[in-house]
């Protein structure tokens, strides 16, 4: 990713339970925070691990969404509290189509998922 040793933390632990190590990239701007997340497993790599991290963030900050595949589901209850709103989406995963719809099931709220280029617009309308 290019960047210098101030932005990077590693952090080592001793007698984990994990499998292997974890690769959490924080990125944040004025208006949204996202994080993108490489897990550790038997017989992965740590660069593999890594790579995985650093491909997500890549393609959530050449997007231009406001939200990034796993910050899209978390947004939809809140907008829907709020009553409506919109907001970009690097992509919807079956997650967030299936959050919408039991959100649905307790508030009067629809959304309106829309293609806009290659990014997904969704409107959550009263």
């Amino acid at each position: 990713m290019n960047w210098d040793a101030d932005s990077t933390e590693i952090v080592e632990t001793k007698n984990s339970v994990g499998p292997g190590n974890i690769v959490l990239i924080e990125l944040a701007s004025s208006s949204a925070a996202d994080m993108f997340c490489g897990f550790g497993r038997i017989g992965a790599s740590a660069e593999s691990v890594a790579s995985e991290a650093a491909d997500a963030a890549r393609s959530y900050l050449v997007s231009g969404a406001v939200a990034g595949e796993h910050l899209a589901d978390q947004l939809l209850l809140p907008f829907a509290l709020a009553g409506g709103g919109a907001f970009t989406a690097e992509k919807l995963n079956l997650h967030s189509r299936t959050n919408m719809e039991i959100i649905r099931c307790f508030l009067s709220v629809d959304f309106v998922p829309t293609r806009e280029g290659h990014l997904t617009r969704v409107e959550v309308k009263p």
